[in-house]
């Protein structure tokens, strides 16, 4: 009996004391573990990404009869050198954050980024807007662009400040592109549609800042400027005369975008 009063003694001793250690190591009033600031892990950008976007555009289009012969050529920009819409897509990527380079607090972060999806661009010019000719005339031209499909591949570099990347990329760009003319002769002869179905390539330029508001996910607003450079359309009317069209187009964007990347898991201190 003594035994077991002795052993009920020492068990009710030890279990105060921890209770007083616990209610001083926990004590708002200051000194305990309530005090301490909880472990953040930093923001980690280093990995594979995917994400999507939309936004929209603003193109500048010049075409021009480049031969001339008689002296019906024209060089026009549409829309006053301008016309917009939209588009949307997807976009892979990956990036490698590289520490700070003495650049303070923060760190590079460097990567390589492919954006691709479809965009709704079609201008449509005849010369008669210009002139006063009436279609089917003589002289009358008439020309047609179509894109639907466009895709980059750049390269990224990058400034982290905390959660928010501060970056400029740049790179190969492409634009699948239709562009078609037709008319009437100076003499009055109809002239068959002419295509130019190739692809552009061209180059482009930007940046943006994107922003971890979660371990694993980001957003971002993003500028970029598309050269896609000179091409044309050879068109051999029925008098076997060769007139060619040039076109040069430019284009400048803005789109916002959310990205998933799948390195940035962690797990919190227990």
């Amino acid at each position: 009996m003594k035994k077991t009063l002795a052993a009920a003694t020492v068990a009710a001793l030890v279990g105060a004391a921890g209770a007083a250690n616990a209610a001083d190591i926990y004590s708002p009033s200051g000194g305990g573990l309530k005090d301490v600031t909880p472990y953040v892990p930093p923001p980690v950008w280093t990995g594979f990404y995917i994400g999507a976007h939309v936004g929209g555009f603003w193109v500048n289009e010049k075409e021009r009869d480049v031969n001339d012969l008689l002296g019906y050529g024209f060089d026009y920009g549409l829309g006053n050198n301008n016309n917009s819409g939209v588009f949307g897509g997807g976009t892979v990527g990956y990036n490698w954050q590289a520490g700070n380079w003495g650049f303070g607090s923060g760190s590079v972060v460097l990567g390589v980024e492919a954006d691709f999806g479809g965009a709704g661009l079609t201008d449509n010019w005849n010369n008669g807007s210009l002139s006063g000719l009436a279609v089917g005339a003589p002289g009358y031209f008439w020309a047609k662009n179509n894109a639907d499909f466009y895709a980059d591949v750049t390269g990224r570099i990058g400034y982290a400040v905390g959660p928010a990347l501060f970056y400029a990329k740049g790179g190969w760009a492409f634009l699948d592109s239709n562009f078609q003319v037709g008319g009437i002769t100076p003499g009055g002869l109809a002239w068959s549609t002419n295509n130019n179905n190739n692809g552009l390539d061209g180059w482009t330029v930007g940046g943006g800042i994107e922003y971890l508001f979660a371990p694993s996910w980001s957003v971002k607003a993003e500028y970029l400027f598309f050269d896609f450079g000179r091409n044309h359309v050879d068109w051999i009317d029925p008098t076997g005369l060769d007139w060619r069209f040039d076109r040069e187009l430019e284009v400048n964007s803005f789109k916002v975008g959310i990205n998933y990347h799948f390195n940035n898991f962690y797990t919190p201190l227990k």
